[in-house]
């Protein structure tokens, strides 16, 4: 990987409610130093304005590269957002990397936010020892990123890397958010397994918390639910193992605390291929909620060196 210590970049986390930013020093993460905004209820230039503020901000302490962008929706080879932004639809269609070039005078990259939490774990986190990995974000969704010889698999439409839309069986059983039914994310999510307590534990009011307190506490019921869960879980990345052969998985989100990685890997054992049995190997990811602006902030490092030994 081309990181190069001696660059400062900066990292942006661009969420529904939230912006959140900070500097790196190669590949050293300033975590002190993060500075957060609310999100722009406006347009898309509020947003861009808001985002430079922070930059600025940060470049009154230090002389910074290059910055990234981690953003929700698809972004094309122009850093321009393509298709839908999710809770932020003024974002649809804005051409962001040309204009904070623009604004900022210094070179932009952009990136999807999952795509980006994947490239934080393998640049600086639990991948860092992997030339391939499938990072799996396990959340209210379930989002994930695909890292191939140090290169983001963004597919040939900048797409891929949809992982929580992989079809676990056709029964029409539970509708996805993506109006499809059966979707991996309908059952191995954080909703997901909100609506599997549900059904067993027949508590419409229960969360995952409270359910996770049960299970601690060894309720029956609670630690069906939860190896019912597991097994979600299992299904959905035994065809990524079958289908990718990563030297690695790093499970990240809200959820990943929730992961027995022992009875995890016991159950892909029984699901995916013979001959990749031996290699099963999931990890916890270690930057948490930092891995989109870390992730941002490292390819933006990259992309800066590469720029130059063109």
């Amino acid at each position: 990987m081309l990181i190069n210590d001696d660059v400062i970049t900066v990292g942006i986390d661009l969420g529904g409610t939230k912006l959140a930013a900070a500097p790196m020093q190669g590949s050293v993460f300033l975590q002190s130093e993060i500075i957060k905004e609310a999100t722009p209820g406006g347009s898309s230039e509020d947003i861009l304005e808001t985002m430079c503020k922070m930059v600025r901000k940060i470049q009154e302490q230090h002389n910074v590269a290059a910055v990234g962008i981690s953003t929700a929706g698809m972004v094309n080879e122009k850093g321009e957002m393509i298709g839908s932004c999710g809770n932020i639809p003024a974002w649809k269609g804005t051409k962001v990397k040309k204009e904070l070039e623009s604004m900022l005078s210094i070179p932009v990259t952009v990136e999807n936010d999952a795509n980006c939490s994947a490239y934080g774990e393998y640049a600086v986190g639990s991948g860092k020892d992997f030339k391939s990995m499938i990072m799996v974000t396990l959340g209210t969704g379930i989002g994930g990123g695909i890292i191939i010889n140090d290169t983001i698999w963004r597919g040939a439409h900048f797409g891929g890397g949809e992982i929580g839309h992989l079809k676990l069986h056709s029964n029409r059983t539970r509708r996805c958010t993506c109006g499809s039914w059966d979707c991996w994310e309908a059952y191995a999510s954080g909703t997901g397994l909100n609506n599997t307590a549900r059904t067993y534990l027949a508590d419409p009011n229960i969360n995952n918390y409270a359910l996770m307190d049960m299970y601690n506490h060894g309720d029956a019921d609670a630690i069906e639910v939860i190896n019912v869960w597991h097994d979600h879980v299992a299904q959905g990345i035994s065809s990524l193992i079958n289908s990718f052969d990563p030297e690695a998985i790093v499970i990240g989100g809200g959820l990943a605390q929730f992961v027995n990685y022992p009875r995890l890997s016991k159950k892909l054992k029984d699901r995916v291929v013979d001959a990749l049995k031996p290699y099963i190997n999931v990890i916890e990811g270690k930057l948490g909620n930092d891995s989109g602006m870390i992730g941002a902030a490292c390819l933006a490092n990259v992309e800066l060196g590469l720029s130059v030994s063109r």
